[in-house]
């Protein structure tokens, strides 16, 4: 009797412990769906909802393993912006491209008209030097009614390719709730 008391701990244990290692990865696959300031959205499970330093932003989200120690910000981080259209949405769009890429820190990559469901998106690719740091971007920029929404997905520019996944988890996703 004694001998099956002891294989029944060893089992149990051995399935407790096997449980917890298992369990240790289980938001690794996870999505998290975000309905915050008229949009929603889907994010990587392990990714946390953050502060955004840039301007007009009414969400963010960052992957808490990119924080960079020296400035206390995430490398790989979404950030979606709402901006007052203030002219047409092209006009707007090419006048913000038009300034950026006056700045010799960024380089366009891409450029390219897109679908996000039924609604026409326009997006570009770029690379920016942030005081040293070598970052890739993605904007998205929709337009509805009279707001434009810009996603804006960036990571250090050797990870973006690592990332792509995610970002189009959340771009893919991306709803305007109105």
């Amino acid at each position: 009797m004694r001998k099956y008391f002891i294989a029944l701990l060893v089992i149990l244990f051995l399935v407790f412990t096997a449980g917890c290692t298992s369990n240790s990865d289980s938001r690794t696959n996870e999505t998290i769906t975000l309905t915050q300031n008229g949009v929603s959205f889907d994010y990587p499970g392990t990714w946390v909802v953050a502060t955004s330093k840039a301007n007009d932003t009414i969400v963010s989200v960052a992957d808490p393993r990119s924080v960079n120690t020296a400035t206390g910000f995430a490398e790989t981080v979404v950030t979606i912006q709402r901006i007052n259209r203030t002219g047409t949405f092209n006009s707007m769009y090419d006048q913000n491209y038009a300034t950026l890429f006056n700045n010799s820190s960024y380089q366009r990559v891409s450029e390219s008209n897109i679908t996000m469901g039924n609604v026409q998106a326009r997006e570009n690719v770029y690379t920016v030097d942030d005081n040293g740091i070598l970052k890739q971007q993605r904007a998205i920029w929709i337009e509805d009614s009279n707001q434009i929404y810009v996603i804006l997905c960036s990571a250090l520019i050797n990870q973006f390719e690592r990332e792509r996944q995610n970002f189009d988890l959340i771009v893919n996703s991306f709803k305007i709730i109105n």
